[in-house]
């Protein structure tokens, strides 16, 4: 989903004066907060018409199906699945979830402890939510659900475990027979468990099988009670609860109002600017001293070796005589210049001379569109 936060790249105080290409990039700003207002209304609506006359199943209600494609408004769970945004798509999920995690009914855990229990179980009960940005991350469930004795016990694992092997063996060497019960049984020189002895009318071989005490030993390469593998799901979206709470339809309105007035605004503003700006670029020139250099040529022979700045170890000079060590320069390379990342984003002013740096010399005589030095 597109960041629907407007964040301005650059603040202005009062009395100061503002530099116009600030200013467009604070409108460039507004422009992509209004194209994501637009993404996120579009991603609502989709939303909103696939939960539309569908099944209702309660929110968190957990159910098995036949089919591997999601039913609407729920989401998988052996996959550890993370709903994005959860908060803006499903406000209602999303609270009910915050809700029963604070009151201690519906367990969550660290995004670390997460990974730590599908580390050690392969599977985790819990959820895990993400505040900062509206995640919610779903439980992974691979294994088997058993139901709880106590709420302390909610989306807990548990550990694979078996019922123990017992069996004794007695009267090996005797003039009676051999004693054996459990997972033991007389087995001759076959045995996995040997007892050999021959010093008396005795002579007994013993072997040790589990399945001699149960039969579900030796049935399975692990823990694996007789079962069906099918498709497990979570139910998110509650159909009339969802469509109801977003009333999507006066949202979108809302939302569009307020869009055709931010553009009406930003159009006219920007106007306003523009030739505002025009007007008076000049008088500020002079008014402050400004040296503009237009289609400056730096000839190769100008780039020497240079060690001011490590990352460019080269450097050029351009000569003015009224350029002096207190001005502050403003190089306006040309497109691919500005983007290649062989020029430092700084310069140097010195008396009578502007001071450039690169990584490597140009291929050719290097042209400056404009130099703006206050």
């Amino acid at each position: 989903m597109a960041d629907t936060y407007l964040t301005y790249p650059y603040e202005f105080q009062g009395g100061r004066k503002a530099i116009a290409s600030q200013v467009n990039a604070n409108f460039e700003a507004i422009k992509e907060f209004a194209s994501g207002i637009n993404v996120n209304i579009d991603e609502l609506k989709k939303a909103v018409a696939e939960l539309k006359d569908k099944p209702v199943r309660e929110m968190l209600d957990i159910f098995y199906s036949f089919s591997s494609v999601a039913p609407t408004g729920a989401y998988p769970l052996w996959t550890g699945e993370t709903i994005l945004y959860c908060k803006n798509l499903y406000p209602q999920f999303w609270k009910k979830v915050n809700n029963l995690s604070k009151l201690g009914n519906l367990k969550t855990v660290s995004s670390a402890e997460y990974e730590e229990r599908l580390q050690k179980y392969d599977q985790c009960g819990a959820f895990y939510i993400d505040e900062i940005n509206g995640h919610i991350r779903l439980p992974k469930i691979t294994r088997f659900i058993s139901c709880i004795n106590d709420i302390a016990q909610l989306s807990s694992e548990e550990e694979a475990g078996l019922p123990n092997i017992t069996g004794a063996v007695g009267n090996l060497v005797g003039y009676g027979g051999v004693s054996k019960s459990g997972a033991f049984e007389e087995s001759g020189q076959r045995g996995l468990a040997i007892a050999y002895h021959q010093n008396g009318t005795c002579f007994a071989d013993l072997s040790f099988d589990a399945s001699k005490s149960s039969s579900v030993y030796g049935k399975s390469n692990t823990v694996q009670p007789p079962a069906v593998k099918l498709c497990l799901y979570l139910q998110v979206a509650n159909t009339f609860t969802e469509v109801s709470e977003l009333d999507v339809e006066s949202i979108v309105k809302q939302m569009q109002t307020a869009l055709s007035s931010l553009k009406t605004s930003y159009e006219t503003y920007q106007k306003g600017l523009n030739q505002t700006y025009n007007e008076i670029k000049g008088k500020i020139q002079e008014a402050s001293g400004v040296v503009k250099l237009n289609d400056v040529r730096v000839t190769l022979n100008a780039f020497v070796s240079d060690s001011t700045y490590a990352q460019y170890p080269f450097r050029a000079d351009i000569t003015d005589s009224d350029i002096h060590e207190d001005m502050v320069p403003n190089v306006c390379f040309n497109l691919e210049d500005a983007t290649g990342g062989n020029y430092a984003p700084v310069a140097d002013c010195l008396t009578g001379k502007l001071r450039i740096y690169a990584k490597e010399k140009p291929k050719s005589t290097l042209i400056i569109p404009s130099i703006v030095l206050e």
